[in-house]
């Protein structure tokens, strides 16, 4: 059986990935913020004694992933899958930048480092199809640092309205 020309079994196999990687979203989110290894060696130790599932975030990964495959569906070569396999590494990322964001109020640097090399990753996979794509992704990515002081200071002038003359 087949849905938008994709196998049923790949929608069944994102799903139970999904479960997983949703899973291990939740473990991250507890040991992201304490500054801690995420894989190591006491993984097993603590996460026997601290098992409860967390099936939102499980729920939520899983169906991301399954609408990633109905969207982008499965193609022949590893060139044409890079937009689905952007968004399959890219998911868990920010879903986990979005819980800890949530409750803690902030982001960690090993996140955000992460993403960003992950961004140049997949412009240099992007430049073995087409080096034009890669030229366009940089100089976005330039575009964007550019102006980033415009919106410190943008922002700055607001807090600094809202606050009458003080910080």
């Amino acid at each position: 059986m087949y849905i938008n020309d994709v196998h049923i079994a790949y929608y069944i196999a994102a799903l139970i990935v999904g479960m997983i990687v949703g899973q291990i979203v939740d473990w991250a989110n507890k040991r992201l913020p304490e500054y801690k290894k995420v894989i190591s060696k006491d993984i097993i130790h603590e996460y026997r004694l601290d098992f409860k599932p967390n099936y939102i975030l499980m729920l939520i990964n899983a169906v991301i992933y399954v609408g990633l495959i109905y969207v982008f569906g499965i193609k022949e070569t590893f060139i044409a899958n890079l937009d689905l396999i952007k968004f399959l590494v890219l998911t868990p990322m920010l879903l986990s930048v979005f819980v800890i964001d949530y409750k803690l109020q902030i982001i960690p640097n090993r996140l955000n480092l992460t993403i960003f090399e992950l961004g140049l990753v997949f412009a240099f996979l992007y430049g073995l199809s087409s080096i034009a794509i890669t030229i366009n992704m940089l100089l976005g990515m330039l575009a964007r640092w550019r102006n980033f002081p415009n919106y410190n200071i943008a922002w700055r002038h607001v807090l600094w309205k809202r606050g009458n003359g003080l910080w």
